[in-house]
């Protein structure tokens, strides 16, 4: 049971500190490109680049936010919007940074599908 328990609490704080390194990155280049002042962008130009957007970084940002106080919802939302990302970019799928994110999402999963069982 002890064993079980460390467990446990090793995979939440390898999950908690991997996301929010995560999430700060991603804040990061938000908050840059949102109020950067360059004038070469042109915004979205299709609807496939928004539902991307919205899958990556939207959804990552989100649930590893979430994940925070609830660890189910936002692990939940940041592997769907992962799986999201890589159904509407397949191209995107032989690029091993873009999968990062996914690891502490389903680490947060995992620590709540061992815990809920308690």
């Amino acid at each position: 049971m002890a064993n079980r328990n460390n467990l446990t609490t090793s995979i939440r704080w390898i999950a908690r500190i991997s996301g929010s390194l995560i999430l700060a990155f991603l804040l990061f280049f938000v908050l840059a490109y949102a109020f950067g002042e360059e004038e070469s962008s042109d915004g979205f130009r299709n609807t496939a680049e928004i539902i991307s957007f919205v899958f990556f970084p939207i959804s990552t940002v989100l649930g590893l936010g979430l994940a925070l106080k609830w660890e189910g919802l936002g692990g939940i939302i940041t592997v769907i919007g992962m799986i999201g990302l890589f159904i509407t970019r397949p191209d995107l799928l032989g690029n091993f940074y873009m999968a990062i994110p996914i690891i502490p999402g389903a680490l947060y999963t995992a620590y709540w599908v061992m815990t809920k069982n308690k």
